[in-house]
């Protein structure tokens, strides 16, 4: 029934951090001894005993943790579009005005960062799974509600006040069918092979920031809001893996507010453990926290296109709950130390 927020769908998203399904790969899915386990499988063990049932549960799936993530890591990468082909279907100036448009929405509607990411995502992979053509406006239209609603879907709570078609013609204003919108979600869903359950970059930065949130609790902010920035530029989203993307908006945050250095070596420890076949995993962090960077000052630049995507996100991140770390300013050079005092012993 497309009128509720039920589907048949599965989702393993939501799951994919820590998952103990069938989809797990390596060491045939058993338990890893307890000396070559990660320090965030250990830390999971460690809530076994915790108060809150939720993070028994978390606690109870420690020792599949680590291959769990790895496999997190490799179906992301598996899924990840193709930049050419995307900006070519997906022209970069129309995908920031979406990406504006559904941050705006779904902050007035009051949708979680999970579902924002999710149709991010969903609309990212159709357009580059697709050969360039025009696409009409109201087409256009329809494609972002079905991928809203694919999110909707798509995701784990069961809190949802509206139904699809209240959604639908809310954020549709009354003037798109829901009979078009769902036709439309089934030419995405052909187009995308019917799998919904890739994990997207805020479930990366979920799991690594794991260790990291009791240091300073404005790093997991700000490394929220760097995240978020780059949705609104298609080249530092999918320029490099969701995993080290997640792994150096933790580091620019953790760097920028000058936590412990202890929390610097714990991102690299738990980003090894989502992909040991990184060669040189400092390397790829300097990379992508100098783009980063860029992108952030640029974001503060009134003349610059992202200017007005990132001041939506500054009132979004300028509120209470997130610590108002929007009032935050980028540090005038790029972190170019976290190879060197980060991570001793990198090459």
């Amino acid at each position: 029934n497309n009128n509720n927020s039920n589907s048949n769908i599965n989702n393993n998203n939501a799951a994919a951090a820590v998952p103990a399904q069938a989809q797990v790969q390596g060491n045939g899915g058993q338990p890893q001894p307890e000396n070559t386990r990660s320090a965030l499988a250990v830390l999971l063990g460690s809530l076994t005993m915790h108060a809150s049932a939720e993070a028994r549960v978390d606690g109870d799936l420690y020792d599949l943790a680590d291959v769990a993530l790895r496999s997190m890591h490799e179906q992301s990468l598996q899924y990840q579009p193709n930049l050419d082909r995307l900006l070519e279907s997906f022209p970069a100036v129309d995908r920031r005005e979406t990406m504006d448009w559904l941050v705006q929405a779904f902050e007035v509607v009051g949708f979680p960062d999970s579902m924002l990411y999710a149709s991010a995502l969903f609309l990212d992979r159709y357009h580059a799974s697709r050969a360039r053509s025009e696409v009409p406006a109201r087409e256009s239209h329809r494609q972002l509600l079905a991928a809203v609603v694919l999110a909707l879907k798509t995701d784990t709570r069961d809190d949802l006040r509206f139904t699809l078609k209240q959604v639908v013609s809310h954020l549709g204003r009354d003037r798109v069918s829901f009979r078009d919108v769902i036709a439309t979600e089934m030419k995405m869903l052909s187009c995308l092979r019917f799998c919904v359950s890739t994990p997207t970059a805020l479930e990366f930065l979920e799991v690594l920031s794991t260790r990291v949130s009791h240091y300073d609790t404005r790093v997991v902010s700000l490394a929220e809001f760097l995240l978020q920035l780059t949705l609104g530029d298609a080249v530092v989203h999918w320029g490099h893996s969701h995993s080290v993307l997640a792994a150096s908006t933790l580091s620019m945050a953790s760097l920028t507010l000058q936590v412990a250095p202890d929390a610097l070596a714990s991102i690299r420890e738990d980003l090894c453990v989502l992909c040991p076949s990184l060669e040189e995993p400092a390397v790829d962090l300097v990379r992508c926290c100098a783009d980063l960077h860029a992108l952030w000052v640029e974001s503060t630049v009134p003349e610059s296109e992202i200017y007005s995507y990132a001041q939506h996100l500054r009132t979004k991140f300028g509120h209470r709950r997130y610590h108002s770390v929007a009032i935050i300013p980028p540090p005038a050079y790029a972190p170019v130390l976290v190879q060197e005092e980060a991570f001793p012993g990198s090459p």
